[in-house]
């Protein structure tokens, strides 16, 4: 068992080597939020000596050179553009960007829903168009889709399986009101021929 010192040791030492924040948890067994205090310490950016640091960045690793764009706006696509790298990398550059600035939420948030994410916006951008963005809003939201949406669906199955039985029954009445009048036009025929013959007859 490594004590706090070993691990942060084993920390600025798998940093050094260009290792990932994730492949740094999985070896050291400590939080995106510890391993990034240990490395925003040794990387000089919890005191003024940060400003001097991005002075010399083109001496410093890719990783580095990456988490620095990241810091000054750049986008995922800008980052590996300059830096000539690909797009897995990027991303694992941005997750490392993000813990280090305490924003590993996000990171675990966007690994869960990164194969969703166009739903996912598509979402937000309704609700924020209808204004309905509030904790009580999407409470309610969730609740519906969890427990109501789920039978509303059976109900409109339900309801779409008694619509094809209607026409079902429909179809049936139109072919028996069919059947019925041609044997309507078939009596009043008989009828007809019938008169004709008892006038002939009374004559």
């Amino acid at each position: 068992m490594l004590n706090r010192q070993d691990k942060e040791e084993l920390v600025i030492r798998l940093h050094k080597e260009g290792k990932t924040i994730r492949q740094i948890a999985t070896a050291a067994h400590l939080s995106f939020t510890d391993i990034g205090s240990i490395i925003r310490k040794i990387d000089g950016r919890d005191n003024n000596d940060g400003v001097e640091a991005n002075k010399d960045i083109k001496n410093k690793t890719r990783e580095t050179k990456a988490l620095f764009l990241f810091s000054i706006g750049k986008t995922s696509l800008q980052v590996a553009i300059e830096l000539d790298l690909p797009a897995s990398e990027v991303h694992d550059m941005l997750e490392e960007y993000w813990a280090l600035n305490e924003l590993h939420e996000l990171a675990f948030v966007y690994n869960e829903i990164k194969a969703y994410l166009p739903s996912f916006l598509k979402l937000f951008h309704c609700l924020k168009q209808r204004h309905m963005l509030s904790e009580r809003q999407i409470s309610d939201i969730l609740e519906y889709a969890g427990y109501e949406l789920p039978h509303l669906s059976d109900r409109v199955q339900c309801l779409n399986n008694n619509i094809v039985q209607l026409e079902s029954q429909k179809r049936d009445l139109m072919d028996k009101i069919i059947l019925w009048n041609a044997q309507l036009s078939s009596i009043g025929k008989a009828i007809d021929i019938k008169n004709q013959q008892l006038k002939r007859m009374g004559k």
